[in-house]
């Protein structure tokens, strides 16, 4: 193990180290499980699995890197001892991993795109203000932290508000699913300010509580929340199987309009032809090749917005 200096500076120590494989190693099993679960299902149903296993997995790597002592650099504290490390590799973690965790909740309450993409453009500012913040050896630190935490507070606003009412649009099961998810990840995000205020802006705990700190924070945030994802699978698989049955398609944010939740285009069968003649769109009969032809047909498939 790499010598690391002690007097003066607050560094990570055997305790960390530990901790950081541990973490390494829940993330690594999640992401093989979540994967595992996801290839059994059809693929139209993965959607949710292949976000959530991406997840774990991007973690893991950040994990490996600090645990195996990288991914680290030491700063100037503003407070108390001389120096302070950094791990800037968990920013690079959280860059990545912390839009994939809000995608998860957007698909599941089929958000519009253009809510979708303010709240996840306010998670990347919240991270890379952090990390600004968290290598700063100024007091102008907080100032990137209160730019972060209002970044927070706009995520929170979308998720429990916005978010919410595409959620409730879809009905069934899936509202309350993304109610439970919603509230659980909005809280748990609170947590990361705290530690952080703690740990790289104040510099009042040490290096260990910290690395525990985040581990059981980004444990929770991801591994806990993977793992409801995967529980709350059957019911996302009724509650999208009986939209396609109700013409609705199966939603997700990258399809929906800014207007409805669930305003789709697809195409989907006819099952009345006489359908076409009321809405002043005609029909038309296969030709010879199979392909379409001009003539009127009993039957054919309709481009339509749901």
């Amino acid at each position: 193990m790499a010598q690391h200096p002690t007097s003066g500076y607050v560094s990570t120590t055997r305790p960390g180290w530990i901790v950081y494989w541990v973490t390494f190693g829940l993330m690594a099993f999640s992401a093989v499980c979540f994967m595992a679960i996801t290839l059994t299902k059809p693929q139209r149903h993965r959607k949710h699995g292949y976000c959530t296993a991406l997840i774990v997995t991007i973690a893991a790597v950040a994990y490996y890197a600090m645990a195996s002592e990288g991914g680290s650099t030491y700063i100037y504290a503003t407070h108390g001892a001389n120096m302070r490390q950094i791990y800037w590799a968990r920013y690079v973690d959280w860059v990545f991993t912390t839009p994939l965790l809000l995608l998860d909740l957007l698909l599941l309450a089929a958000c519009p795109i253009g809510t979708a993409m303010w709240i996840i453009a306010a998670d990347i500012f919240m991270i890379i203000l952090g990390l600004f913040g968290g290598v700063n050896t100024h007091k102008f630190k907080w100032g990137y932290y209160a730019m972060g935490c209002f970044c927070e507070l706009i995520i929170s606003i979308g998720l429990v508000f916005n978010a919410m009412r595409s959620a409730m649009a879809r009905g069934g099961g899936i509202s309350k699913v993304y109610a439970g998810m919603a509230a659980y990840l909005t809280i748990l995000w609170w947590g990361y300010p705290i530690v952080w205020g703690l740990a790289e802006g104040a510099n009042v705990i040490s290096s260990d509580a910290e690395v525990a700190a985040y581990a059981g924070l980004d444990i929770a945030a991801k591994v806990f929340f993977g793992w409801m994802i995967m529980a709350a699978g059957p019911i996302i698989t009724a509650q999208q199987d009986r939209e396609y049955k109700e013409g609705k398609g199966y939603p997700s944010i990258l399809d929906a309009s800014i207007d409805s939740p669930l305003s789709i285009t697809q195409t989907q069968p006819i099952a009345n032809p006489s359908a076409q003649a009321t809405r002043g769109l005609p029909t038309m009969e296969p030709g010879a090749n199979g392909t379409a032809g001009g003539v009127p047909a009993e039957t054919g498939t309709l481009q339509t917005v749901v």
